[in-house]
């Protein structure tokens, strides 16, 4: 290559380079300071409900990456899109951030020097910027019209030393900077400022009992180790005004991992305390984030079909947050469970939460905040609404001295009477029925993230159960619980092959009977003791439904392992392995 071809090279790139820079450089204003002052920035939006959508950009000094907020108007209604289309309560939202742009006028003009950007805080969130740290950067805010028409785009600086009311502004793309007055709260990311955050919706004085199922769980080597710590059932009298409790499992003595019926020692008492607090904290208990689940977990959730048709990544995505497909200690099926032990709250219109706790990690806006991953599912309480008894209804009897008149008003009442008990039964289910419906159709989509110090507030140690005597099983030391873990789970890896669905049918409110290949089942190894006797199960066989709501049922799986299993190897049963 000749020297002339090299220098007409050099040439061409460095005339491509400085149009690139002028054009992605921002323009110098076209207008005198004094004809902007006073004149509105966006002067074609006029009426906030224009805006269909609104995204945020912001630069996270501390982690040092560049964060988006958006939400968007859809034919579902507004959702936050940023977080994988979660609902969002965006209109109050949305018609407040819009109204601060709208005529938004110019009270000053500040600066025209790109150099001054820093200074007012008016640097554009970019990647650049994320990679550079630069000081000084601003908060991007776009809304957006029918057909993704710009409405506005500003740049939120920061605010004026003298009249903390007023914020220093740019818009993008020009060097110009203002002084307005603005608002800049309107314009939260905060993920609960823009949704339901009470995660449960449960009135606290609607709860009729509380079951705290504490273990602990470990995946060590291909095993998934469960260490039952308590099982404890109470429920609230409204009558008496009291907490009762309708049933205690603990650890027997020799140490094996299958609980066994346990009863409060002479002179003990439930902590009356301790429970009304926990009831009264489930409303307390508020979403901070929110992890989308895969569709087909989702669907098999949402349709009640059990977990035998998920594909390995499912599964990683119930690990990674912290949930097992497992065969717990003393029982026979597997099924869902959290890292962190379990809640089942039972309310008095026959709905049933299962709420798993899954990992904890830090997060959120503040970043060394603790959170909680929180797996939810409903189910209907069977038993709570048993069909009626109803009367037998007598044949006519005919013949001489028979009132066959009389027979047959007498039978038309009963008749009218069992009907109308059937009526009654039919319709408490099926309204619990439907709100299980709204419910699990909400929780299915998602994993849920809160605090970590609100979730502490709905559980329950053993030693908090109860005030008075020596706790049952009260271990030497004063532990009154099974031993704590000593290491942490390991990461876990899905089955090598898919679960096969059992051929039988899910009994009503129960775990369906989904059993998993042989192959897929970790090694569970707890003590060699004789189980003792399961609780009864509360569920009844649940008749044809009356109505055409779909009854949810609740999810099984299969269990999870470090490791895909050699295809020989087969899962140990919880009644005949080693903790």
């Amino acid at each position: 290559m000749s020297e002339a071809v090299k220098t007409l090279i050099f040439v061409a790139v460095a005339a491509v380079t400085g149009v690139l820079a002028y054009v992605s450089h921002p323009a110098p204003a076209t207008s005198s300071p004094e004809e902007e002052v006073n004149q509105s920035l966006f002067p074609e939006f006029i009426d906030p409900l224009q805006a269909q959508s609104m995204e945020i950009v912001r630069y996270d000094a501390d982690r040092g990456q560049i964060l988006r907020f958006e939400v968007a108007e859809t034919d579902d209604g507004w959702v936050i899109v940023s977080k994988g289309g979660y609902p969002a309560n965006a209109t109050e939202h949305i018609t407040n951030a819009a109204n601060s742009l709208v005529d938004l006028k110019v009270l000053r003009v500040v600066s025209d020097l790109p150099k001054q950007h820093a200074e007012f805080g008016v640097v554009e969130p970019t990647d650049t910027v994320a990679t550079s740290g630069d000081e000084g950067v601003g908060e991007l805010v776009t809304i957006k019209g029918e057909s993704d028409k710009m409405l506005a785009n500003l740049i939120v600086g920061a605010a004026d030393k003298d009249d903390p009311k007023l914020r220093y502004v740019r818009l993008p793309g020009r060097d110009r900077i203002y002084l307005v007055k603005l608002d800049p709260t309107v314009f939260s990311t905060n993920f609960s400022d823009w949704i339901e955050s009470n995660l449960f919706e449960i009135n606290p004085f609607d709860v009729g009992s509380l079951r705290f199922f504490n273990y602990n769980i470990q995946v060590v080597q291909r095993q998934i180790q469960v260490l039952p710590q308590m099982d404890a059932t109470v429920g609230y009298d409204n009558e008496k005004n009291a907490w009762q409790l309708f049933g205690l499992k603990e650890p027997p003595a020799n140490g094996a991992t299958t609980l066994v019926d346990a009863k409060l020692p002479t002179g003990a008492v439930l902590n009356r305390e301790k429970l009304d607090e926990i009831r009264n904290a489930l409303r307390d208990v508020t979403i901070v984030d929110v992890n989308r689940k895969p569709d087909a977990l989702a669907d098999a959730l949402r349709a009640g079909k059990g977990l035998e048709d998920l594909e390995r990544d499912d599964y990683l995505t119930l690990f990674s947050n912290g949930f097992y497909p497992n065969v717990m200690p003393g029982e026979t099926k597997p099924r869902l469970v959290g890292l962190n032990s379990e809640l089942v709250i039972e309310t008095i219109d026959a709905v049933r939460y299962r709420i798993l706790f899954g990992i904890t990690k830090l997060g959120g806006e503040n970043k060394n905040e603790n959170h909680q991953f929180i797996f939810v599912q409903t189910e209907l309480v069977n038993e709570m609404i048993p069909p009626p008894t109803l009367q037998e209804v007598p044949k006519i009897k005919e013949g001489e001295g028979q009132d066959v008149e009389a027979q047959a008003v007498a039978r038309e009442n009963i008749m009218k009477q069992n009907d109308a008990l059937m009526a009654a039964y039919h319709e408490k289910r099926n309204t619990a029925l439907r709100k299980i419906f709204t419910l699990n159709e909400r929780f299915a989509d998602w994993y849920y993230v809160v605090k970590a110090d609100d979730a502490a507030k709905i559980r329950l140690k053993r030693d908090q159960l109860v005030l008075g005597g020596q706790a049952p099983g009260a271990m030497p030391g004063g532990m009154g619980m099974f031993r704590l873990p000593t290491e942490q789970p390991g990461p876990a890896q899905p089955p090598a092959t898919q679960p096969k669905p059992d051929e039988s049918k899910p009994v009503e409110a129960k775990p369906e009977d989904t059993k998993p290949a042989e192959s897929d089942m970790p090694e569970v190894k707890p003590e060699e003791t004789k189980p003792a006797a399961e609780e009864p199960a509360s569920e009844s066989k649940p008749e044809e439904k009356p109505a055409e709501v779909k009854e949810p049922a609740s999810e099984d799986a299969s269990s999870p392992q470090e490791e895909p299993m050699k295809p020989d190897e087969k899962p140990a049963t919880s009644e005949d392995s080693e903790s």
